[in-house]
């Protein structure tokens, strides 16, 4: 078996997507609250195309987690979603640009994330290329924009 090291990228030849494993790795033994946001590296100032996918579980719930934010800046500033695929026991609640200016994840489970971990994984258009990472984490109760 294979083991990767944090992080792990993968690139095809030509086209296809740019892969990044394990990003950024997220646990909790707090339930609440119930809101986690992820500020990324990627500036709002170009447009850029990107996915952040959550893999993990949700001890609290009984739930397995694997959802995804597609994202997309535009360039002039602003961040918006492309796409949100949600889980049992995670949802991608949203994107957001942060107040300078880089693009933003939101996650939310209202039942509870005691005992909650998950890592991000990354996916980025070759059209777009970045080296995706996330500069900040945290777990508050902010329903709307946190950065």
């Amino acid at each position: 078996m294979a083991t990767f090291t944090t992080p792990t990228n993968v690139k095809t030849a030509g086209s296809g997507w740019y892969a990044q494993y394990q990003l950024y790795n997220f646990y909790t033994t707090s339930g609440s609250p119930q809101y986690v946001h992820f500020k990324t590296n990627v500036s709002t100032s170009t447009e850029k195309i990107f996915m952040l996918e959550a893999i993990g579980f949700n001890y609290g719930t009984g739930q397995a987690i694997r959802c995804a934010w597609g994202v997309y800046t535009t360039g002039g500033g602003g961040a918006t979603a492309k796409g949100l695929q949600t889980s049992t026991g995670l949802t991608a609640d949203g994107v957001y640009a942060s107040s300078d200016g880089y693009a933003c994840i939101r996650a939310y489970n209202g039942s509870s994330l005691y005992f909650a971990g998950w890592v991000l994984n990354g996916h980025v258009h070759p059209n777009y290329s970045v080296t995706l990472s996330i500069t900040a984490a945290n777990q508050n109760s902010t329903s709307g924009n946190y950065y």
